[in-house]
């Protein structure tokens, strides 16, 4: 069960979370796989809405790395807005640039990582409230993870085996809805 059915359901149960530096080194490994995944998208498919879904491939090649973007604007200026969802930029027409795009997010990243690390926030101003660090930090990780299911599962209903594939361990561990089209994230 997920964190938030657990709660509804008035259950407590203690799961062992990820540390900071392995959420990190996830979330950088999740973007650098999710650039991978978006490169493969074919050009015909880059407007076209994912099978069952709102959104078209680019606008989730756009939106999986915002959710980086929105956690580091948080913990810089203390502020994630859903400002950090929008759209996709109209002078984007490849497959590249959406990729280029999601592995500049994760060089930034990196960046934060290495000047931040021994200074980091106790707490975030999200757009849910006030989070602790380490709590905003899993769900931003767990987000990017889900939407490079998604992204991958995508490419497969388009018959496009993922060349590398998602690997399992960078999912192993995080609090993801076993659907991957489930929108359960856990509290944030």
């Amino acid at each position: 069960m997920t964190d938030a059915v657990d709660r509804f359901a008035g259950i407590t149960v203690a799961r062992q979370r990820l540390e900071v530096p392995v959420l990190v080194a996830r979330l950088m490994a999740l973007l650098d796989s999710a650039a991978h995944l978006v490169a493969q998208v074919p050009a015909d498919a880059l407007h076209r809405r994912i099978p069952g879904r709102e959104r078209t491939h680019l606008d989730l090649s756009y939106h999986l790395p915002q959710a980086v973007v929105g956690f580091l604007n948080a913990a810089l200026r203390g502020n994630l807005a859903r400002e950090h969802f929008g759209r996709p930029p109209d002078s984007w027409h490849t497959a590249d640039e959406a990729a280029g795009f999601v592995r500049s997010v994760s060089q930034a990243l990196a960046v934060w990582w290495a000047a931040s690390q021994s200074r980091l926030p106790g707490s975030l101003e999200t757009d849910s409230g006030h989070q602790e660090f380490h709590a905003a930090l899993e769900r931003t990780t767990v987000h990017v993870a889900q939407h490079a299911r998604q992204l991958e599962r995508a490419l497969e209903l388009r018959g496009i085996r993922p060349v590398p594939p998602l690997a399992a361990s960078l999912l192993a561990g995080l609090p993801l809805p076993d659907d991957v089209w489930g929108t359960e994230l856990p509290p944030g």
